[in-house]
């Protein structure tokens, strides 16, 4: 009997072993192993782009005489598809503890980053790069984009791209090897998140990327990776705006006078155009200042 996980992890520890035509079988059987029951060896094959010949010999390789041989082996556990929901949670007051805990356990992996080499070798990229872009998909998106926005208030030369027009032109044509890429995902990750990093890394743009320990070919592109423990609360991302903040305290504490000048060239200049309402102040009516004479007390 075979489980989806050890599936997983054979075809992770023998990765390096593989072709590239392997690996493009085995990264389609890690992403999308819950549909392997209702996949033929030739719709597979049509899939990933390689012929049916090369998914049997792949298979056997495994151990498997076939595709049908591994289903087979896979549907002897009959709680496998349970690996692909979300944990049954407890619920009321339980629910809200294990929910703290999770919390909990994953800001403290997030903290213990900043004394990794990793981190350093980050920070250090982030400060001397002519210029950072920051890019992320669907509903990470608004986490890449405000760290941009953070970083952008400590250092010049940063920009978010979403790639709405197709090809994320600025970011890739107008980096060079002097330049920063930072990519993030999380989960089940999205497609474009590989082919964009894998397009970074091989124009040899200095790449980081953001991402959970279940990204396992993220260290083969780049080794500035970042990485995060997943959480059952798949709708939390503390996790990932601590990271962020503890990235801009670090480059703060690294850079120091310089960024605190920036800071304070950045805070004049938005005093300026857009201004501040201090405590106490009271905002203007609609029609402009309001002149009428304050009501005599009863």
């Amino acid at each position: 009997m075979t489980t989806p996980k050890d599936l997983q992890q054979l075809l992770k520890d023998r990765w390096d072993s593989f072709t590239a035509s392997e690996q493009k079988i085995a990264h389609y059987l890690l992403h999308n192993i819950r549909d392997l029951p209702f996949e033929t060896a030739a719709s597979l094959s049509k899939r990933v782009g390689v012929s049916p010949m090369t998914v049997g010999r792949f298979l056997r390789t495994l151990g498997y005489d076939g595709l049908n041989e591994l289903k087979e082996a896979l549907r002897g556990d009959g709680s496998w598809r349970h690996l692909y929901k979300e944990p049954e949670q407890p619920k009321d007051t339980d629910a809200v503890a294990a929910h703290l805990q999770s919390e909990i356990r994953a800001l403290t992996d997030v903290h213990a980053l900043v004394a990794t080499k990793e981190w350093k070798s980050v920070t250090k990229l982030l400060m001397s790069a002519d210029r950072v872009s920051v890019a992320s998909f669907q509903h990470a998106a608004f986490l890449a984009e405000g760290f941009a926005k953070t970083l952008e208030h400590l250092r010049p030369h940063v920009s978010f791209h979403s790639g709405s027009d197709g090809a994320y032109i600025d970011m890739l044509l107008g980096s060079t090897r002097n330049s920063c890429v930072v990519l993030l995902d999380m989960r089940r990750y999205f497609k474009q998140f590989r082919v964009l990093a894998e397009e970074v890394a091989a124009r040899g743009i200095p790449l980081v990327m953001i991402t959970d320990t279940d990204c396992y070919w993220a260290r083969d592109l780049t080794p500035h990776v970042l990485m995060i423990r997943p959480s059952w609360v798949w709708h939390s991302y503390s996790a990932y705006t601590t990271l962020f903040s503890l990235l801009a305290t670090s480059f703060v504490q690294e850079m120091g006078e310089e960024v605190m000048e920036r800071l304070g060239d950045v805070n004049e200049l938005r005093q300026k155009l857009v201004g501040y309402l201090g405590s106490g102040v009271r905002e203007p009516s609609a029609a402009g200042t309001d002149k009428r004479k304050p009501r005599k007390p009863r």
